[in-house]
């Protein structure tokens, strides 16, 4: 498009001349020729077109500017405009003439390049603030297993900094037994399977501690170039875990195992007699007269009585052997043995016998405690829990009959 515009005194500019393309994209026409741009134009445009062609007058030489300009049709084109003044002999600017460039498809394409820029910038922000303070803590890790980076969490959790971490193989901080595990999990994100696990890694100080790892693939234009763990520390969730697991499997009074527990523990000795022919005996005690105890000295009196007799008990058992607080003054004991365990059985029980002997201190009186033990050997591969229990239990009741303080076979 191609504008000659002549200069009045003011200075004021009209419309002397336009070519055909310059008349069909704006929509003047012939109707403009003669007026001024204050006429023709809205106002902020003719303001604009007038600072700018003052400013080549000014300048006495051409000039470039970017300007936009809607079509008759309302649609919205983008042009870079060059002016140049035209003077006469006296050196007087007389004309302008304006040379008008359609830059709509570039100005355009920049635009969408500025937007997508502008997007991709914030979801970098957006990836870097979720990050960086996510609670939290992330390792990005390459393909080799080395580590690239860490977020703020990871020093708040651990006490690693970068350079204590950046370029490390990430699986060096886990405790040796679970290390395959960490690599198990870490080579299936690769494969893009997520996987969750649970670790114990070392901390900075070298103190064990417990987390919940998350392996994550990332994956780039379709590529997996790498891996998040993100995990967070649940040493005090596992502490406590294993705490109420405790609570739940032992006696609170003499801190042995309790019913429950005892009776996981006769299953699994009773599937050691079947599948490796380790025969085991049950031991079944209590404490001869302890209703008489209770009635004469008094609960506390009797927890004291308990506590002791638990105490003799865990003396007298190896390690082969499981002593549990049934229930009330009722103990039981599980030996088992690769080989015949009845004189084993007997030999424990007479040791039981002589540590009784050692006489218990109850509000500064000393008392000899007794005790009637049933004794009941599995041997056969057809046992079971109940049977077993049945057995032993009558085994009891036959050494209360003979007098007490004494052992029976059932």
């Amino acid at each position: 498009m191609v504008f000659v515009m002549k200069v009045l005194p003011g200075p004021v500019f009209k419309y002397e001349f336009m070519n055909h393309s310059a008349s069909t994209h704006t929509g003047l026409g012939e109707r403009a020729i003669g007026k001024s741009l204050e006429a023709v134009l809205p106002k902020e445009m003719a303001l604009y077109l007038n600072q700018e062609y003052q400013r080549a007058i000014d300048i006495g030489t051409s000039i470039t500017y970017e300007d936009s300009f809607f079509t008759p049709d309302g649609e919205r084109f983008y042009s870079k405009t060059r002016v140049t003044p035209l003077h006469d002999e006296s050196g007087i600017c007389t004309h302008l003439a304006a040379v008008v460039k359609d830059v709509t498809i570039q100005k355009k394409a920049q635009e969408e390049v500025q937007t997508s820029s502008d997007l991709l910038f914030q979801n970098q922000q957006r990836y870097q603030s979720l990050f960086e303070y996510n609670l939290d803590a992330v390792l990005s890790i390459d393909t080799n297993g080395r580590i690239i980076s860490k977020n703020l969490a990871v020093e708040t959790i651990t006490g690693y900094t970068d350079e204590d971490l950046i370029g490390e193989n990430f699986y060096k901080y886990v405790i040796p037994r679970e290390k395959p595990t960490a690599i198990k999990g870490f080579e299936q994100a690769l494969k893009r399977k997520a996987k969750e696990s649970q670790l114990t890694v070392y901390d900075k100080s070298g103190q064990e501690m417990n987390i919940i790892v998350k392996f994550t693939p990332i994956i780039m234009e379709g590529v997996t170039t790498g891996v998040f763990a993100i995990f967070k520390d649940v040493t005090l969730q596992k502490q406590y875990e294993e705490k109420l697991k405790y609570i739940a499997l032992h006696d609170p009074l003499t801190d042995l195992p309790n019913r429950r527990h005892f009776d996981a523990r006769l299953e699994y000795a009773l599937d050691n007699l079947v599948h490796r022919q380790r025969h085991f005996a049950l031991l079944m005690l209590d404490i001869d007269h302890f209703k008489e105890i209770n009635d004469k000295l008094g609960h506390d009196a009797g927890d004291t009585v308990i506590k002791d007799f638990a105490t003799k008990l865990s003396h007298c058992v190896s390690t082969t052997g499981t002593v549990a607080r049934y229930g009330g003054d009722e103990f039981i004991i599980l030996l088992e043995l690769p080989a015949d365990v009845k004189q084993p059985a007997i030999k424990l029980a007479e040791l039981i016998y002589e540590k009784m002997q050692i006489p218990v201190h109850v509000h500064g009186k000393q008392i000899r405690i007794t005790t009637s033990i049933g004794i009941a050997i599995a041997s056969n591969k057809e046992t079971t829990a109940k049977e077993i229990l049945k057995q032993v239990d009558i085994a009891l009741y036959k050494a209360k009959e003979n007098g007490r303080n004494t052992y029976f076979f059932g």
